[in-house]
């Protein structure tokens, strides 16, 4: 097989390190020429494969499964099978499946946290510990946000705010409305979200 192709399929299957694609990505010319050549998934709106796949963050993993799905997709048209690697499809779901149903956090941020799991749990164990530290990080003083759309929780420099409490606003939208207030207390100051529907 042609060394470029291997390199996805590697990398596609789990067996080429995410940084070391990553590098190869930005430094390899002849890497980027062949992606260059293709075109980019319909719903993107970069042109070819390459422009895709450089604005994908590595450090998100629905960005690698976009990343590892999407050259699966390629390699088939050239007759070569490459099957996405397990870990990342694990790893989205135990991401997916942690989160309380009042907390959308972003997939980088949640993977940022397994980073401190102990390493030789099992995945029951490492999706109760992700639970145990989402519910350690994202604070609340009486009760979790009861979003009107998707979760906003916003988090800061120094981690997520504190959930103080919502209050109705219905009336002043011509929808359902709800103020979402949090309390950032490293920096000491009060952030607001206004959701409606």
């Amino acid at each position: 097989m042609n060394p470029l192709l291997q390199l996805l399929a590697d990398f596609t299957e789990g067996r080429l390190d995410i940084s070391a694609f990553e590098e190869k990505l930005y430094q390899d010319a002849a890497l980027e020429q062949l992606l260059s050549e293709q075109q980019a998934p319909r719903h993107a709106p970069w042109p070819t494969l390459y422009h895709y796949l450089i604005n994908l963050d590595y450090r998100n993993p629905g960005d690698i499964l976009n990343a590892q799905s999407t050259l699966s997709d390629f390699l088939l048209t050239l007759g070569i099978h490459a099957e996405i690697s397990a870990g990342t499809t694990e790893l989205m779901a135990l991401l997916s499946t942690a989160q309380p149903k009042w907390l959308d956090v972003d997939l980088s941020y949640g993977a940022a946290l397994l980073l401190n799991a102990p390493p030789d749990s099992n995945l029951r164990e490492k999706k109760k510990w992700l639970k145990d530290a989402l519910l350690s990080a994202f604070r609340y003083i009486r009760q979790p946000p009861r979003w009107l759309q998707a979760p906003a929780w916003p988090i800061g420099p120094s981690g997520p705010l504190v959930f103080l409490g919502q209050l109705p606003v219905d009336g002043y939208l011509h929808d359902k409305a709800a103020a979402y207030v949090f309390h950032d207390p490293a920096e000491g100051k009060c952030t607001t979200i206004l959701q409606h529907c």
